[in-house]
């Protein structure tokens, strides 16, 4: 048979694979579903990692081809060979083959043409156009829909950057696909768009803006239908509104109620006259309560949500007060305090993915219940030391900005899904509630480092994870999650950026030690 190295790294896939499925197995078996169920956890664990990789690979070698394909169906050459098989268009045969969906055979194409060697006019073979996605790609490390978003995204970048900037972008793209995921790329990417281009953030959120709707009406079942989409300044406010009286409820039909909520049924203890609507916006319970399955909260995420935006809406027609949980929000914008006076580049909200321009900030700042704080500034409290156990609203600020949300390494979860914890615990260690020594963490992954024994470091205002031994002996420290803007600022802080009015390529040097960034919290 003709051996090809353009096979190797699926070659190599397939044999892990193939390794990875004999070794999980506990027992004799016959079948696919008989072997599969006789693996071990952690053979099974390993033969999907293995899948995985060899899709990917795969999927490298599919869009090489796609791109070849569609070069010899684009009618510049004689032959075309897509309609040579009786179909219209290379992505037509494509979707044909695959029987999947238009879209992704014409993804597969694009991403194809950016991972593949061109030719010149000359007929020399140049490199790929996005050589850091091809190799990772061809590695078996990045798969079809990363790199779609990728090189998606460099193709509208190159028209506003230089290629320096691009190569960054495209190297910590890469970088962090791995570890974040699709999910996690979305929201790197609209960070990176308005880093490289602050100039157009008004403008996209003009469009956004532009965007909005809301429409309600009643289907013939009788129904009300609720259906809208908001820009990130409004949808901001409604997200944060809602999210509150979901977590409310969440925790009290859990039995950990926090301080300030209700107490009971009757409203003892709570001092807010809200009784009807804490009691139907939050399910507010008595400890017994949360344990009796008569009161365990059933409603689903979803339902949670449309009686919280239903809640808001009665309390706004009728109620006098806000609920406790409400009271308790805050809309947090970033935005770097030189922007902030220069009116140049962006800020972002807390819990959007999507940046605001800076006359929105500053909009918010003049808003009614707006105050604005700067982190780092001396009447901010930032070492309590021992003299209080829970940390600060003003700590809480400067561990967001610097752990974005959960600094759990690859976690996506928002700042309104963290809290802040002791990293040399409170009671154990007897230690420290100062900034120094907080960490951001969800739920799951706080759970995961008390219980598993995990180590956190500090190390140039960075945190790394150490893992215990039973998981990896030679415990190699993981880095934690970076803010995107401190991330962002990171690579970036060698580069100028373009003032106002300049042209493209102009620009001026940033400091290497940026100012602390300012929040505008309502």
């Amino acid at each position: 048979m003709h051996s090809t190295t353009a096979l190797a790294s699926f070659i190599e896939a397939t044999a892990t694979v193939a390794e990875a499925w004999s070794g999980a197995q506990t027992g004799a078996a016959s079948g696919a579903d008989a072997e599969v169920h006789a693996m071990s956890g952690a053979g099974l664990v390993c033969t999907i990692e293995a899948l995985a990789r060899a899709a990917r690979a795969l999927e490298a070698l599919q869009a090489r081809c796609a791109a070849e394909l569609a070069d010899r169906s684009c009618g510049e050459v004689d032959a075309d060979l897509a309609r040579e098989h009786g179909f219209p268009s290379a992505a037509k045969l494509l979707t044909a083959a695959s029987g999947g969906r238009s879209i992704d055979a014409v993804r597969l194409i694009e991403v194809g043409r950016a991972i593949s060697a061109r030719r010149s006019f000359f007929d020399e073979e140049l490199p790929a156009k996005r050589p850091l996605v091809a190799a990772a790609m061809h590695g078996g490390g990045l798969c079809l829909d990363a790199a779609g978003l990728i090189t998606r995204f460099l193709e509208r970048a190159a028209l506003r950057c230089d290629p320096e900037a691009l190569s960054t972008a495209e190297a910590l793209l890469v970088e962090r696909a791995p570890i974040v995921g699709v999910d996690g790329l979305h929201s790197l990417v609209k960070r990176l768009e308005a880093h490289l281009d602050p100039d157009g953030v008004e403008p996209r959120e003009d469009e956004l803006r532009a965007r909005r709707s809301l429409t309600i009406r009643e289907d013939r079942f009788g129904m009300i239908l609720v259906r809208g989409a908001f820009d990130p300044e409004s949808g901001a406010a409604v997200k944060s509104a809602v999210d509150a009286l979901v977590g409310a409820a969440l925790r009290v039909s859990r039995g950990r109620p926090r301080a300030g909520e209700a107490r009971d049924r009757n409203g003892n203890g709570n001092g807010n006259g809200n009784g009807n609507l804490e009691a139907a916006g939050t399910g507010a319970g008595t400890d017994a309560d949360a344990d009796d399955p008569l009161f365990r909260e059933d409603r689903s995420i979803a339902q949670l949500n449309a009686d919280a935006l239903a809640d808001l809406a009665r309390h706004a027609l009728g109620c006098g007060e806000a609920p406790t949980a409400l009271r308790r929000v805050t809309v947090v914008a970033r935005v770097d305090a030189e922007a902030l006076v220069s009116g140049e580049g962006y800020a972002t909200i807390d819990g959007v993915d999507q940046p605001i321009s800076i006359a929105t900030a500053r909009a918010l700042a003049l808003s009614a219940g707006i105050s604005p704080l700067l982190l780092g500034d001396r009447r901010a409290r930032l070492d309590l030391g021992r003299t209080a156990r829970l940390f600060s609203t003003e700590q809480k600020l400067v561990l967001i900005d610097r752990d974005g949300g959960c600094a759990w390494p690859g976690c996506l979860r928002p700042p309104g899904y963290a809290e802040a914890h002791h990293i040399a615990w409170w009671q154990r260690d007897e230690g420290r509630t100062d900034a120094g020594n907080g960490i951001m963490l969800c739920s799951h992954h706080h759970h995961r480092v008390h219980r598993d024994g995990w180590r956190i470091r500090l190390r140039d205002d960075r945190s790394w994870f150490v893992p215990p031994p039973h998981l990896d002996p030679q415990q190699v420290p993981r880095p934690g999650n970076l803010a995107s803007d401190r991330l962002l600022a990171e690579r970036f802080a060698r580069r100028r950026r373009p003032s106002r009015g300049a042209p493209r390529g102009s620009s001026r040097r940033a400091p290497a030690n940026p100012p602390p960034p300012a929040s505008v919290s309502a």
